[in-house]
């Protein structure tokens, strides 16, 4: 999506008094000068929309267009200030303060804009306040809607949905300060960051250096990044629980879950009737498990409140107990125990009766499924694009300029830039059609200064392969190769000879003879290069660089050796996993079987199994996996690295797996980790 930038709004000044008639003319100036910026840049779209412009088209002809403004990119504060409506109101909807947190399914009247402007213009005409008090019903102020005069505009579809802002640096920072507050009050706290500091490594995702509680800051990457192992986090921190703990523990990950799913499949690219089915679903899940976290969200005043009836019962039953004159230590402490328990009682009573979820950014996920379906998918309108576009149009402008009216030469800078990357495509594009003789040697001397490769824009885009890289200097053979990985020649000739029995035929096999083995010449690797297709895309790979060191560091910290993904079955094997199985990749080597005259690229996998044949487990909706039994021929190696591993061929290798640590030698298979994983392992 190309981002122009026109221009640099006013930011107005801080309230100097703290009288209210000062502050509401100072409002109103404020609100003023916005709509007369808005005025000035919208004064040119306003003639073309209305008479059309031509415009010349990719295929040479010039065509009468009229462009109209369609939406809005921006986050709620600053979309309610452009639309001139309340704070706790929603752009598209005359939704009540009192229900927007109350049923994901409750439609309310869609806001009529023109009708407001109407309301605005008789009241200007007769002063009746009636009218006023008829438009604040429904949070609209007065003449603050800049967006009203434009043509062929339908304001109330301008406002788009917001997933940085609305998800995760709302919904989900409220979330986790609620999950805070859930894992103090049953001590789980300390089982949290034992798991958030254990998590395993995976491409886009930042390993947590930090326990929970320590992290201080949290930025839209950092609420990314916890909303892709936060399910799974939560679910083993909570794991084993009480009778009296198994229903609110149950309440609190499926609340979690359904938020987590309903932000994944709101960043689907393309939707059907069903994933909007699902996306409904998950929306209806949130809503219906909330209320687990119903005395957490709550208001100074209440906790004050809370705390005034706290103190009244405490009184009352000191004064009770008094009244009962003596009596033995052990009545005494039944009776204050029971005290407390009747005030812990009351006080969450009191909190739940006082606290509400009706805030505008629960009450905004309402509109998601139908703005897919008006406007197709919901990333495309994301304000990620404007953020990340603020460094390059903002910052980079104002670097270089001298600091002196710096808003215009931020103007000019960008401006400037823009045209000529504009220019040097299109030089581009039509030196693309010539032969290299007939490029002017000037030409082809900028372009390759501008960092334009023709030779690759001209070849036609090969798919990427598999690549074994980081080549180990001091393995040349087998037994090289089995003293690197502490494993015995004869266990390794035992897997390289079951692997060529599998899968390699008669005139490719590998002999079984442990002396001719020891002799091929054999290479070790330190990573496998595994490119992935992006979810939704048919010509774009992510690449996925699975890690074995063995017992060798890593950029000078500890080794790693990461989890992968290894096709074993069919699809229907392994249930959600869907033919493939989780293990530790633990070694990557080239055998050369120079009789055949043939090259395998191998690797060593210590393989889990999974539990329940994979199938999904209804409390938290992952998979969980665990080490395989070792056989009594196995427990006589004592290393890490024993026998306990199968040879696979790299091309059965699929990806990176990640797995969330649950108790010893059990994981759970994150499959919220990424948009792929998650459309395959459900």
């Amino acid at each position: 999506m190309a981002i122009i930038l026109l221009a640099l709004l006013p930011v107005p000044p801080k309230f100097a008094s703290k009288k209210s008639l000062a502050r509401e003319t100072l409002q109103q100036k404020n609100a003023d000068v916005l709509k007369s910026v808005f005025d000035l840049i919208f004064k040119p779209l306003q003639a073309v929309t209305d008479l059309g412009i031509d415009i010349q088209c990719a295929d040479g002809k010039a065509r009468r267009c009229f462009p109209v403004l369609a939406a809005w990119i921006a986050d709620h504060l600053e979309n309610i200030t452009l639309h001139g409506i309340g704070t706790q109101r929603c752009p598209k909807c005359e939704v009540t303060a009192d229900y927007l947190g109350t049923d994901s399914r409750q439609l309310f009247p869609l806001r009529n804009y023109e009708r407001y402007k109407e309301v605005t213009e008789e009241y200007m005409r007769t002063g009746d306040e009636r009218l006023v008090e008829s438009l604040e019903q429904v949070g609209v102020k007065i003449n603050r809607n800049v967006f009203e005069g434009l043509s062929r505009v339908q304001i109330s579809l301008l406002h788009m949905p917001d997933l940085l802002h609305n998800i995760y640096l709302g919904l989900f920072k409220h979330l986790m300060e609620w999950i805070g507050d859930f894992l103090k009050k049953h001590t789980r706290e300390e089982m949290f960051d034992q798991v958030w500091k254990s998590l395993p490594t995976y491409p886009g995702f930042f390993v947590p250096k930090k326990a929970y509680r320590e992290v201080t800051q949290w930025q839209g990457k950092e609420m990314r990044n916890l909303a892709r192992c936060i399910l799974g986090v939560l679910a083993s921190a909570l794991r084993r629980p009480t009778p009296a703990e198994r229903g609110p523990f149950q309440k609190a990950i499926l609340c979690v879950k359904a938020l987590v799913d309903f932000s994944l499949i709101a960043q689907y690219r393309s939707h059907t009737l069903k994933t909007l089915e699902y996306m409904q679903g998950y929306l209806d899940d949130f809503y219906q498990y909330k209320d687990i976290f119903l005395e957490f969200r709550t208001s100074k005043r209440t906790r004050a409140g809370a705390e005034a009836n706290n103190g009244i019962i405490r009184q009352a039953q000191t004064q009770q107990l008094r009244e009962e004159g003596r009596m033995t230590c052990n009545k005494r402490r039944r009776i204050m125990d029971a005290n407390r328990m009747e005030r812990d009682e009351e006080r969450i009573a009191y909190l739940r009766s006082q606290s509400h979820f009706n805030f505008i950014k629960m009450h905004l996920l309402v509109h998601f499924p139908s703005h897919v379906l008006q406007f197709g998918n919901i990333q495309m309108y994301s304000t990620d694009i404007g953020e990340l576009a603020h460094k390059d149009q903002i910052k980079e402008g104002y670097r270089h300029s001298n600091r002196n009216d710096a808003a215009r030469q931020i103007l000019k800078y960008y401006g400037r830039i823009h045209a000529i990357n504009m220019r040097v495509q299109t030089l581009a594009s039509l030196v693309k059609n010539l032969e290299s003789s007939s490029v002017p040697v000037e030409l082809d001397k900028f372009l390759t200064e501008c960092r334009l490769d023709l030779s690759s824009s001209q070849s036609e885009p090969q798919t990427p392969r598999r690549r074994l890289r980081g080549i180990h200097l001091k393995v040349n053979s087998l037994k090289d190769l089995c003293g690197n990985l502490e494993v015995p020649v004869e266990t390794m000739v035992e897997r390289l000879v079951k692997y060529s029995r599998k899968n390699l035929g008669i005139t490719t096999c590998i002999s079984g003879e442990t002396e001719q083995l020891c002799l091929f010449p054999v290479e070790q690797f330190t990573q496998l290069e595994i490119p992935i297709l992006t979810f939704q895309e048919t010509d774009c790979y992510d690449m996925h660089r699975a890690r074995c060191t063995g017992k060798c560091p890593f950029r000078n910290g500890g080794n790693r050796n990461d989890w992968v993904w290894v096709a074993m079955g069919m699809e229907d094997q392994y249930g959600a996993l869907r033919g493939h199985l989780p293990g530790r990749l633990m070694g990557l080597f080239k055998l050369r079987n120079i009789p055949k005259g043939t090259v395998h690229r191998l690797a060593i996998v210590q393989l889990l199994q999974a539990h329940d044949g994979g199938k999904i487990r209804e409390a938290h909706g992952l998979v969980k996996v665990s080490n395989r039994h070792r056989s009594a021929a196995d427990t006589r190696f004592s290393s890490v690295h024993n026998s306990n591993f199968e040879v696979v061929d790299i091309g059965t290798i699929s990806g990176i797996a990640h797995l969330i640590p649950e108790e010893d030698e059990c994981w759970l298979v994150n499959s919220r980790i990424d948009l792929r994983t998650f459309n395959l392992i459900y």
